[in-house]
């Protein structure tokens, strides 16, 4: 924020003058925030978001999955309380020990906890999805592995290790086939390669919407609710182009997720560009961020 250095007084400007000093000092204060603001957070100023009051209430339920993990020691409470200041909520906490049979809400509130969770039961339940990623040389530094440091060993100990959501033949086919087509603003790969803490989440979401039988439209409209959360500036910014064009942002959740529209570059080229052509964007923009 601006503030105006107190000055002595001085004679009374003309009554013409003062308005536009105003409007001076306002163009100067536009200008310099165009130019120092993220891409996401002007786009999140200057957009409805398409996230409805209270977040998103899912039908899915995170059911033991949660405390095997800290049975497993994948979690680890102790560091999860570090990284909330010290301290967890009840809410947390039965989250973390307790069967939850609640359906899941997704909310502005929750979402770096739950986001966080989700991250560690992507990594370490067994799927063939992260047999393959195995195969990547890099595939202990990736930000998703490299980057889990809230269990109580390294993340490669639990990784692809625990069978905690089970899938049949199908639900896997099913879970393969939209992980393929689900993308993340922070990079250029899908859930189906989920370097990265957005992706192991999105890949543990797919897995228990699956497992609990939810059809494909069912499973884009989830990973739409999650993207949309935890790139808000980005998808407030694909729900105004898509306005423009008199498509329903909700309706269209399979395009939205795609790479066409949620990966970087993809967001980048087909939404960011256009809007910014129709004067609608400032020029400058940047990614989101993929730690604990």
């Amino acid at each position: 924020m601006f503030r105006l250095a107190k000055r002595k007084p001085k004679r009374k400007q003309p009554s013409n003058v003062v308005p536009m000093i105003a409007v001076l000092f306002l163009i100067m204060l536009l200008v310099i925030t165009s130019q120092t603001k993220t891409a996401s957070s002007q786009i999140h100023l200057a957009q409805a978001s398409p996230i409805p009051e209270g977040g998103f209430q899912t039908s899915i339920m995170l059911g033991n999955a949660i405390p095997k993990l800290v049975e497993s020691g994948a979690i680890d409470i102790e560091k999860f309380k570090e990284v909330y200041g010290g301290t967890l909520t009840e809410e947390q906490t039965n989250l973390l020990t307790k069967p939850s049979t609640q359906p899941l809400a997704l909310t502005k509130e929750n979402e770096r906890f739950i986001l966080n969770v989700l991250w560690a039961l992507g990594i370490a339940n067994k799927n063939p999805i992260l047999d393959e990623s195995a195969k990547y040389d890099g595939i202990a530094n990736l930000a998703s592995t490299g980057g889990w440091t809230l269990g109580k060993a390294d993340a490669m100990t639990y990784f692809n290790k625990l069978e905690i959501v089970k899938l049949t033949p199908d639900q896997q086919t099913l879970v393969e086939r939209v992980a393929d087509n689900v993308y993340r603003p922070c990079c250029d790969n899908p859930t189906a390669f989920p370097d990265c803490n957005h992706g192991a989440a999105m890949l543990a979401l797919l897995e228990l919407g699956a497992s609990q039988g939810l059809n494909e439209d069912e499973l884009y409209t989830l990973a739409l609710q999650a993207n949309t959360l935890w790139f808000e500036g980005q998808y407030a910014a694909t729900a105004t182009l898509l306005a423009t064009e008199g498509k329903d942002y909700w309706g269209s959740a399979r395009a939205v997720v795609s790479a066409k529209y949620s990966s970087g570059s993809g967001w980048f080229s087909n939404v960011y560009g256009p809007l910014q052509k129709q004067g609608l964007l400032p020029k400058s923009g940047s990614g989101g961020s993929c730690g604990a």
